[in-house]
């Protein structure tokens, strides 16, 4: 081989390893281009979010009320006014009544089968009874004790509550807003979940991927 050919073959070597070191660049570029690695948060992640959420957080619930003999009782009145006004949504907990104390609010059942949420004044004792008790309730916002005293062995103790959130849970176990809201979450999974078409880019950089490999043949 002449010098000229050795010449000319190294140059023939280093264009072709300047090809493929440029294309091993172009196809880091390519991956790293936005069709290939998102970041951020698209619609579909918000959907799926907003979707998850409420599901992991009624999971929450059902876990913690049947862990804790718990339960959501919503006042109607204004009888435990400024405190839970009309509209409150209480998390009552079953309890003994020989663990009740004066001071505590509780939920109680009526002769009429009727629930009552009011605070507990007084504590009596039911003879041949142990585990019963008298109890005598007040609302806040009323001037009186209620009329009779409620015998039992178990009581609702609110342990929390939140007002205005009982307007909310009403108006969603309504028919109509339950049977859109069973709609709308329907509507956005199958959107989250549906495949995405390939994008003009992810296009372009296929096609651009495939001339680079032609190339460097």
């Amino acid at each position: 081989m002449t010098t000229g050919e050795v010449g000319g073959a190294a140059v023939a070597v280093r264009a072709r390893n300047h090809r493929t070191a440029a294309a091993h660049r172009q196809d880091r570029a390519l991956h790293r281009a936005p069709g290939h690695a998102r970041t951020g948060w698209s619609l579909r992640d918000v959907a799926l979010v907003a979707v998850g959420a409420p599901g992991v957080l009624v999971a929450g619930w059902l876990v913690a009320s049947w862990a804790l003999s718990a339960s959501l009782v919503v006042l109607v009145t204004g009888s435990m006014s400024p405190g839970m006004p009309a509209g409150t949504a209480a998390v009552v907990r079953t309890t003994p009544a020989a663990d009740l104390r004066v001071g505590d609010v509780v939920t109680v059942p009526r002769g009429d089968g009727a629930r009552v949420t009011h605070r507990v004044v007084a504590i009596d004792d039911v003879p041949g009874q142990p585990q019963e008790r008298l109890l005598t309730l007040q609302g806040d916002a009323n001037r009186t004790t209620d009329r009779d005293p409620y015998r039992v062995a178990t009581a609702g103790r609110v342990v929390a509550s939140l007002p205005g959130a009982g307007r909310v849970l009403e108006t969603v176990r309504q028919p109509a807003v339950a049977g859109a809201g069973v709609l709308l979450v329907a509507v956005l999974v199958a959107w989250a979940l549906w495949p995405e078409r390939p994008r003009d880019d992810d296009r372009r950089a296929v096609g651009a991927r495939g001339a680079t490999a032609r190339r460097t043949a």
